[in-house]
């Protein structure tokens, strides 16, 4: 997909979550990607506090999409699709390569951050510290997935980021009136999608993937 622009846009990400989810429940693997590249926009917004996340969001973006432009890419237009095919093949675990199985768990995890903070800026007073909401949305989703150098160093870089106020000016938002529909509505449809996919790895028993 091309960006329409190198600055995180509320909106699009909006947008672009509900491109993702068809009527008929299927995860669309091309559109949940293009939504990442737009959650990989707001990390970089946050500097140097989730710089491992993003570097890791982007190598997995990039893997997502070499699986779909393979020989095997019509296995993996949903993400149910891809699931199933890679447990019918037994790929799931794969010492080769990075499955597709794997590469979207590190991604799915990390949605439940994105997903909590921007239901957290929602909730939150315009003079609250990026720090705290941050530390908060951080310990109820992702740190659970890291060691504790990694949880530690969180905790010290969180104090470089700005205000609620200043933050929610870098988003680009065009009405700030209408800031906290936004943030609730994009909070919702991320939800959803983590909802899904979640029950996906739950069922095929895939949390513990390596």
């Amino acid at each position: 997909m091309a960006a329409e622009s190198d600055h995180f846009d509320l909106q699009r990400l909006h947008d672009l979550f509900y491109t993702c989810h068809a009527e008929d429940g299927t995860i669309c693997l091309d559109n949940y990607v293009n939504a990442y590249e737009e959650i990989s926009r707001m990390l970089k917004l946050m500097g140097t506090v989730f710089g491992f996340v993003n570097s890791d969001v982007i190598e997995k973006i990039g893997i997502l999409r070499d699986y779909r432009k393979s020989n095997i890419g019509d296995h993996y237009k949903t993400i149910q699709m891809m699931i199933q095919y890679e447990v019918d093949n037994k790929l799931t675990n794969c010492k080769k390569k990075a499955s597709g199985a794997r590469t979207l768990l590190r991604l799915h995890r990390a949605l439940q951050f994105v997903v909590d903070l921007l239901q957290t800026l929602k909730d939150s007073d315009e003079h609250d510290k990026m720090s705290k909401l941050t530390s908060e949305s951080y310990y109820r989703t992702l740190s659970k997935h890291h060691p504790w150098i990694i949880r530690k160093g969180v905790d010290v870089a969180v104090y470089t980021l700005p205000s609620r106020k200043h933050f929610i000016e870098k988003l680009k938002i065009s009405n700030l009136e209408t800031t906290d529909k936004l943030l609730e509505a994009t909070a919702s449809m991320g939800h959803r999608i983590f909802e899904v996919v979640e029950k996906i790895y739950s069922d095929f028993d895939l949390h513990q993937l390596p």
